[in-house]
């Protein structure tokens, strides 16, 4: 196991050798941390990092924000007594080093998501569970620096793309449990798509279809009514015609076989 574990797919958690560096560090200088992290592919000017994380201070008062955090960091992690520090530190700039000892999860979501785009990707059934249970929440869930405009502004950002990724991993997930005729699993699954993004109908109609495969011709109904429901409360809307018509071919089919029994 890394030594340094950043899980950011929910409330942060962060753990130093499975010790919890929950406590040990302010929020900003976790956020800065866990910025550095996402953001590993480049060095970052000094001046840039204070103005992300203390806009609306004067620049000298900002830069020594930033020095002092980096200071905290750099204690909370024991970058001293690692052979390889975690952060790369030059008078101008800092850095995270990716030839550390760490384990960042959604760097493992997003290797993955870029595997499943590439011709004859192979993942299966069980790396697409892993990868799906990884998510705890939104990315970096209840961090409250808000009034930060441009880090609030990457973190929205962040979130929406790392949403779509987890959205598609499950939706191929389902897939290959459909595939294979293990419906059950492929329903659970359904479910949490339809918790994750509700008002997505794609979901609802896999849902449905699933349901009716399985037999189970009321919870199906009951998905679609639930959908109309939503769909009304929220943007005043009836479900689409696929909707529509999958219930229809639902409950025609429901009919004809009682009518013929």
């Amino acid at each position: 196991m890394a030594s340094l574990t950043l899980r950011l797919l929910g409330t942060p958690r962060l753990t130093r050798n499975n010790d919890s560096l929950d406590g040990v560090f302010f929020e900003k200088v976790e956020a800065l941390l866990c910025y550095l992290a996402v953001e590993s592919s480049r060095p970052h000017r000094r001046e840039v990092l204070a103005e992300l994380f203390w806009p609306n201070l004067p620049d000298a008062h900002a830069r020594s924000n930033l020095r002092y955090a980096l200071f905290k960091l750099r204690e909370g992690l024991c970058d001293k007594q690692n052979a390889e520090p975690h952060l790369q530190v030059s008078r101008t700039s800092i850095r995270f080093n990716v030839n550390s000892d760490y384990y960042l999860d959604i760097e493992d979501l997003a290797d993955a998501f870029d595997q499943t785009l590439q011709p004859n990707a192979t993942l299966n059934i069980e790396r697409l569970e892993n990868l799906v249970s990884l998510h705890r929440g939104d990315f970096m869930e209840q961090n409250t620096l808000t009034q930060n405009e441009l880090f609030h502004e990457w973190l929205c950002n962040k979130r929406e793309i790392y949403h779509r990724n987890v959205m598609f991993l499950l939706s191929r997930l389902i897939d290959k449990h459909a595939d294979a005729q293990s419906y059950e699993h492929a329903v659970h699954y359904a479910y949490k798509f339809i918790a994750l993004d509700p008002l997505d109908e794609s979901g609802y109609h896999r849902l449905i279809e699933l349901l009716a495969i399985s037999g189970k011709n009321t919870k199906a109904i009951e998905a679609y009514n639930n959908l109309s429901h939503l769909l009304d409360m929220e943007l005043g809307i009836r479900p689409n015609e696929k909707s529509t018509a999958l219930i229809q071919e639902l409950l025609y089919s429901r009919t004809s076989s009682i009518a013929s029994s």
